[in-house]
This record gives C-alpha cells, structure tokens and sequence, in this order.
C-alpha cells in the first residue's frame, strides 16, 4: 500500500483505490500515527466531529470498507488492527 498525502491518494499493489472523502480522512489519522494505537475518541472527534465521540458503530462501519479495499484478506487483517475497546492502528 502506497498513501500519497499531498494528492490524497492511495494505491495497492499499483492499482488506484477510490476512497471516500470520510475513508480519506479516517486512514489518513490512522497514517499519520503509523503503529501507534489511535483511540476511538480520538478518530471520532477528528474524522466526524465532537458531536460524535461516542458514536462508534462509525468506525466498524468505515473500517470494515477500509478493510475490503485495502486488505489482502479483510477477514484477517494485517494493516488495520482492531484493538477491541480502545481504538485503530495502521501497521506498515
């Protein structure tokens, strides 16, 4: 995977991946703390806003997509790891 920060653009094995402005802004967090957990308060607030710390049914949904576009195999996840209750971290 391939993340261009200064076209928003990321590309896996070559090929293009469309994202979302919202997926844009979630891997771009997650990107920008490469292996360091980011806590799901923390993607909320800056992904959605601060109206919606505590909605985190968003991020299951975005990173499930996230998941499907930029993962080998989504089921298993090598990139973007789940740390259950706490938050996200994108591993290189």
């Amino acid at each position: 995977m391939v993340i261009d920060f200064a076209r928003k653009r990321v590309s896996r094995a070559g090929a293009d991946v469309r994202l979302t402005p919202t997926e844009w802004a979630f891997l771009d967090l997650l990107a920008r703390n490469v292996g360091r957990l980011v806590p799901r308060e923390q993607i909320l607030t800056t992904v959605w806003g601060p109206a919606y710390a505590k909605e985190t049914h968003y991020l299951r949904v975005y990173a499930a997509q996230l998941r499907r576009k930029l993962e080998q195999d989504p089921a298993h996840p090598r990139h973007l790891v789940t740390t259950s209750g706490l938050g996200y971290t994108l591993e290189p």
